[in-house]
C-alpha cells in the first residue's frame, strides 16, 4: 500500500478519535461486503440524478437495497462504484461526490446482481462562486466544535478568543475573526498561514487539539474563505428555511448495521444544497449507535436511536432501528388486556423481545399496593387476595385501591415533591395547605386539567388559597416559565435562557416569550399575628398588575406572550394572561400536556418513563414507544383528564402485571417494558413498610403517633432514615431529585441503624405479640413472610429458619435475627 495513503488513513482515524468518535469501519473485505449486501432484488439510489453547480458543490449519494422479505439495507459503503467517463466527478469515501470539470457522466452502482446507473452533470465550474461566511464558514466552525460551550463559544471565550455559541450571532463572529486583535487570526495574503486554519487542522499547537482533517470539506471552506479575502455575505442573503435528512426513519436487520445519512438544506429563495459534511451529528444513545462527523451511523447492538442533525440553527431528528434476530425466538402470543398491551407487544415483536410471564399473585398484590397506596398490604388483605378464586380478582382489587384514602395521601406526596412544597419557602402552614389541597382533589378525582388551571391562575392569600403557593416557590417570570414547562410540558427550557437550546428547537425568543405569560404576577407580604419581626412574612398575597413585560436580553425586544411551538398571542391588556395560557395548555389538542402527564404517571407505576428522564421531552430523547405514548395521551384527553381512569388503565394492562423475572429473550431489555422494573422502595415507602412489618409506628416531631411517612407535609422533619434513602429536599421541579441509587449510608441504616434496631427490638412489636400469644414457629414465620413479601416461605427457607432457631436458646433473640434478616433482603427492600 502507498505509504501516503496509509498515513492519510491513520490521520483520519486520529482526527475522528480526537472528536470522540471511534468505530469499526464498514466492511472492506470482499467476503464481508457480500455478506452485508446479500441478494437484493432492487437497488434504489438517491437522488435519482445529480447536478453539481460550481466547484464548491457536493452531493451525498445513498444506496439502498430492497430484499424479497420486504426489508431494506443501506449499501452506500458496501456497493461497488465506478464513473464513466472518468474525470468529470470525484467519488470520495462514502459515495460523496465532488465536481472536477464541466460535463456529463454516469455513476454505475453495483451490489449483488443488481446495477443502477445514476446520471451526473457538472456545470458552472468556470464561474466565480464565493464561499458564504454565514452558510459555510460558520457551519465549518460548528463541525469543528470551535464555537461550543466548552471551547470558544463560552461567554468569556478561550485564551482571548471568543465566538458566539454555535454560531448564533454570525455578525459577531465575523467581527471577531476579521477585526479583533487586528485580525491576527485571519490572513488575506497567505490563507494557509492563518492562525484559525493552522490551529483548526492541527499544524500548530492548539489546546483544543485538531478540530478537522485538512482534507475535510470544513477545512476546504475555511481555507477558501480566507483565500477569497474574508468576504462577508450581502445583507439580503436568503435565510435558511428547512433542513431535511435522508433516508428518514428506517428499520434495518443484521448484518446491515451501518446507515449513511444525507442532509439537504433549503433556503428562502428556493435554492437547495447538500450540507451533509457541514452538519453536526449526535446519537441519543451512543451505547447503541454512534455517528461519525460525515453522517455515517454504526450500530453496536440491536436497538433504536434518534440521530440529531444540526446545520446552522436548524435541528432535525431521525429515528433509526437496528434488529438482531435471536436464534430460537418465537412470539409467545400472550393475551392483550387493553390497548396498552397492543402497543407494547407490537414494539416487543419488532425488537425480538418476548415478554415475561404474568406475575404471581403474591408479587402482584404487593406491587399494586405499593404503587397505588404507597404501603404494603396487611396480612389479612394479602390472605384475602391469595385465597380469592375469582378470575377477575386483580381488576376488583385495582378498583378498590383507587377508592381508598391512602391513594390520595401517596399521590399528593408525588405532586408535592415536584411542586417543591416545603416550609423553607412557603412556611409550614403553606406546605400543609398545599398538601391538603392536592389530597382533596385526588380524593374527589377532580379532572387534572382543572387542577392545573386552578394552580396556574391562582391569586390571593397563600394560606387561605393554597394553590397560590405556586407563585411563592417560583417568584419571577423566568423561574415560572421553566417550572411550568418542566412540570406540565415535560420540557426543560432552562438551556434557552442564555442562548438557543443546543439540543432542541427552543430559542431565546421562545423562553422569554413564554416567561411573558407571568410578567404581571406579583406578590406582597401579608403579615399575620405571630410572624417574626424582620423575618419572612407568614403568608403572601398573589395578585396581577395591569402592567409588566419581559425583555429579551440579547435583542432588547419586549416580548409578547408566546405559546411554545405555536407562536405569539395578542392579549387584551385587561385580561389575566394566565387564563389564556391555562386554557391553551389544558386544551385537548395541546401537543404537550396530556403526553407529559401520562408519561409521569407511567413512570410512577412502571418504574421508567416512556420518555426517560420523565420530564425531558426532546427530539434527541425520543419515546421508547411512540404509539403507546400517543394512545395513552389520546385516551387521557378523551376521558377528560381523569387521573384514576389513567392509573386504572395502566394497572389493568398485562404489561403492568408482568413478572420481574426475565426470560432468555428479554434479560437485557431495560427500555421496552417486556418485564416489570425492580426498583428500591422510596424513602417514605420503606419507612412505612418497616413500621408495618414490625408493627411499630414512627413518631415524627410535632405530629400525632400513627402519622405515616407518606403523609408528611414536607421533608423538613429531618428524619435520618428518610434522608439516607433519598427523601428530596424539594428544591428542584424534577423527579430526579428523589435519589434511588443505593449507597453506604443506606447500608448502615439497615445493618445497624437506630430506626431498624429499635423496631426489631421493641417488646411490643409484631414479633413480641406473636411470642406472647405462644404462636408456633411455623405460624410466626408465615405471618412475617406474608407481612414482608406477601407470600409463604419455601421449604428451603423454613428449613434454614428452623435450623437457626434450634441453635439459639434465646427464642426472642433468634426471631429478632430472622426479622432483621427479612428486612435486609432485596425482596423486602425492592418493588418487584
Amino acid at each position: 500500500m502507498d505509504r501516503r495513503v496509509l498515513s492519510a488513513g491513520v490521520a483520519a482515524v486520529l482526527w475522528l478519535g480526537s472528536l470522540g468518535w471511534s468505530w469499526g469501519a464498514p466492511p472492506r473485505e470482499a467476503e464481508e461486503r457480500q455478506r452485508v449486501i446479500g441478494q437484493p432484488v432492487r437497488l434504489v439510489v438517491a437522488p435519482e440524478a445529480v447536478t453539481l453547480q460550481g466547484r464548491r458543490s457536493a452531493q451525498q449519494v445513498l444506496v439502498s437495497g430492497q430484499y424479497a422479505d420486504g426489508s431494506v439495507r443501506d449499501l452506500t459503503h458496501a456497493a461497488a462504484v465506478r464513473v464513466e467517463p472518468a474525470g468529470i466527478v470525484e467519488v470520495q469515501e462514502g459515495l460523496f461526490l465532488r465536481p472536477r470539470q464541466n460535463g456529463s457522466a454516469t455513476l454505475i452502482v453495483q451490489a449483488g446482481s443488481q446495477t443502477v446507473r445514476l446520471p451526473v452533470t457538472v456545470q458552472g465550474m468556470e464561474q466565480d462562486q464565493p464561499v458564504s461566511f454565514r452558510r459555510d464558514v460558520v457551519a465549518a466552525l460548528n463541525v469543528g466544535g470551535c464555537n461550543m460551550g466548552a471551547c470558544h463559544g463560552t461567554p468569556s471565550g478561550k485564551n482571548g478568543f471568543r465566538l458566539s455559541l454555535r454560531g448564533d450571532d454570525p455578525s459577531f463572529d465575523y467581527a471577531q475573526l476579521t477585526r479583533e486583535q487586528f485580525g491576527r487570526r485571519t490572513g488575506r495574503h497567505n490563507a494557509e498561514q492563518s492562525l484559525i486554519f493552522l490551529k483548526g487542522v492541527g499544524r500548530v499547537p492548539h489546546e483544543g487539539g485538531q478540530r478537522f482533517s485538512p482534507s475535510s470539506l470544513a477545512a476546504e471552506m475555511l481555507l477558501a474563505w480566507l483565500s477569497e479575502g474574508l468576504r462577508d455575505d450581502p445583507a439580503n442573503l436568503p435565510p435558511l428555511q428547512e433542513v431535511r435528512v435522508q433516508p428518514g426513519p428506517r428499520v434495518q436487520t443484521a448484518p446491515a448495521r451501518w446507515q449513511q445519512l444525507a442532509v439537504l438544506a433549503r433556503f428562502a429563495d428556493g435554492h437547495q444544497r447538500d450540507v451533509t459534511r457541514l452538519s453536526n451529528y449526535s446519537s441519543s444513545d451512543p451505547s447503541i449507535a454512534e455517528v461519525s462527523p460525515n453522517g455515517l451511523v454504526e450500530f453496536k447492538r440491536g436497538g433504536e436511536v434518534a440521530i440529531l442533525v444540526r446545520y446552522l440553527d436548524q435541528l432535525v431528528s431521525v429515528r433509526l432501528t437496528y434488529l438482531e434476530p435471536k436464534e430460537g425466538f418465537r412470539w409467545p402470543n400472550p393475551p392483550e388486556h387493553n390497548f396498552i398491551d397492543k402497543h407494547v407487544y407490537a414494539k416487543l415483536r419488532q425488537m425480538n423481545l418476548a415478554p415475561s410471564e404474568l406475575s404471581r399473585d403474591g408479587d402482584f398484590v404487593r406491587r399494586v399496593y405499593l404503587d397505588v397506596l404507597g404501603r404494603l398490604p396487611t396480612v389479612a388483605e394479602t390472605q384475602a387476595f391469595l385465597q380469592d378464586r375469582d378470575p377477575r380478582k386483580r381488576e376488583k382489587l385495582i378498583d378498590q385501591l383507587l377508592e381508598m384514602p391512602e391513594f390520595a395521601d401517596f399521590w399528593a406526596l408525588k405532586w408535592a415533591d415536584v411542586l417543591r412544597s416545603s416550609r423553607k419557602t412557603i412556611q409550614l402552614k403553606g406546605s400543609q395547605g398545599l398538601q391538603a389541597w392536592l389530597r382533596g382533589h385526588l380524593l374527589r378525582n377532580t379532572p387534572w386539567d382543572e387542577v392545573v388551571r386552578e394552580l396556574l391562575t391562582a391569586t390571593g392569600n397563600t394560606f387561605s388559597h393554597p394553590p397560590a403557593n405556586y407563585y411563592r416557590v417560583a417568584r419571577d417570570p423566568q423561574s415560572l416559565a421553566e417550572t411550568t414547562a418542566q412540570l406540565f410540558f415535560g420540557i426543560r427550557l432552562q438551556c434557552a435562557k442564555c442562548h438557543n437550546h443546543p439540543f432542541e428547537r427552543w430559542t431565546q425568543d421562545d423562553y422569554y416569550g413564554f416567561a411573558a405569560w407571568f410578567a404581571r404576577v406579583k406578590l406582597r407580604p401579608e403579615p399575620v399575628l405571630g410572624s417574626r419581626p424582620n423575618g419572612p412574612p407568614a403568608a403572601e398575597v398573589v395578585y396581577v398588575e395591569r402592567s409588566g413585560e419581559v425583555t429579551q436580553p440579547r435583542s432588547g425586544r419586549v416580548m409578547k406572550p408566546r405559546f411554545l411551538g405555536a407562536g405569539e398571542k395578542e392579549v387584551d391588556p385587561s385580561q389575566d394572561r394566565r387564563d389564556l395560557l391555562a386554557a391553551w395548555l389544558t386544551a385537548p389538542d395541546n401537543p404537550f400536556f396530556a403526553r407529559s402527564v401520562v408519561n409521569r404517571v407511567w413512570f410512577h407505576l412502571m418504574g421508567k418513563g416512556i420518555v426517560d428522564p420523565v420530564d425531558d421531552f426532546r427530539d434527541s430523547n425520543p419515546p421508547s414507544n411512540d404509539e403507546l405514548l400517543r394512545a395513552l395521551a389520546a385516551d387521557f384527553a378523551a376521558h377528560k383528564y381523569d387521573l384514576k381512569h389513567l392509573i386504572r388503565t395502566i394497572l389493568k394492562s398485562r404489561t403492568y402485571q408482568l413478572s420481574a423475572q426475565p426470560n432468555e429473550f428479554n434479560a437485557d431489555d431495560d427500555k421496552y417494558f417486556s418485564k416489570a422494573v425492580t426498583k428500591l422502595l422510596t424513602a417514605e415507602q420503606l419507612l412505612d413498610a418497616l413500621c408495618d412489618l414490625t408493627g411499630v409506628p414512627e413518631k415524627f416531631a410535632g405530629l400525632p403517633l400513627g402519622t405515616r411517612a407518606v403523609q408528611l407535609p414536607d421533608g423538613e422533619v429531618n428524619h435520618p432514615f428518610l434522608k439516607a434513602f433519598g427523601q428530596p429536599a424539594r428544591e428542584l421541579a424534577c423527579e430526579c431529585e428523589r435519589e434511588s441509587e443505593g449507597n453506604l449510608g443506606q447500608a448502615l441504616q439497615l445493618i445497624n441503624g437506630p430506626t431498624v434496631n429499635e423496631k426489631v427490638r421493641n417488646p411490643n412489636n409484631r414479633l413480641g405479640k406473636l411470642l406472647a400469644a405462644n404462636a408456633s414457629d411455623e405460624a410466626i414465620l408465615d405471618e412475617l413472610y406474608l407481612a414482608a413479601y406477601c407470600r409463604l416461605p419455601t421449604a428451603e427457607e423454613r428449613s434454614k429458619v428452623q435450623e437457626h432457631l434450634r441453635k439459639n436458646p434465646d427464642r426472642r433473640k433468634a426471631w429478632e435475627d430472622v426479622l432483621w434478616a427479612i428486612i435486609n433482603t432485596r425482596e423486602f427492600l425492592f418493588r418487584h
